[in-house]
């Protein structure tokens, strides 16, 4: 019995593993991203949001992540509290989705989160931080210039904030 449920465990976390990966490129993830960014989206009310959005903060975070990825999810409690710690301090927090057929789960997500950042939907124009990895964050200065390196993967709070306070000086 103890066997049987060991592997259940091993096949259920290998799941969740793959089922963040979000396509079937198996090229390496990216690394670095380089450039400006520009895109012109909407977030879930209709509202028209575009690259001007980053002069608004010293330092923007981009966080690309899906509904139904467990450490998207996962992450998004530290990241609404990271934001709300930095955000006087000129931290924003983007988030970005593209499961539109998910909007229900989508709503979930954000009430049990308690997200109060921005949540935007995917265009194309965001194609050029495709990792095909879910979660993956970039962050963009107040000129819409990508700083930092590109995050692949989940983080705790302290990982964030870490990596935020760098940023930021």
């Amino acid at each position: 019995m103890k066997k049987l449920l060991i592997l259940i465990l091993c096949i259920s976390m290998a799941t969740v593993l793959i089922a963040c990966k979000k396509t079937e490129n198996n090229d390496p993830p990216v690394n670095n991203i380089e450039g400006d960014v520009v895109f012109e989206t909407y977030d879930r009310n209709g509202n028209t949001y575009d690259q001007n959005i980053f002069a608004e903060s010293k330092l923007t975070l981009i966080n690309f992540w899906e509904p139904w990825c467990p450490p998207c999810v996962g992450e998004m409690p530290d990241l609404e509290k990271v934001y709300e710690e930095y955000k006087e301090k000129g931290l924003n927090i983007i988030g970005v989705y593209s499961s539109f057929d998910m909007e229900n789960d989508v709503d979930s997500v954000l009430d049990e989160a308690g997200t109060t950042y921005l949540i935007l939907k995917y265009t194309e124009a965001f194609d050029k931080f495709q990792t095909g990895y879910v979660p993956t964050s970039v962050f963009i200065n107040n000129k819409g210039e990508v700083v930092g390196e590109t995050v692949i993967g989940s983080m705790s709070y302290e990982e964030w904030a870490n990596k935020v306070e760098d940023l930021l000086k």
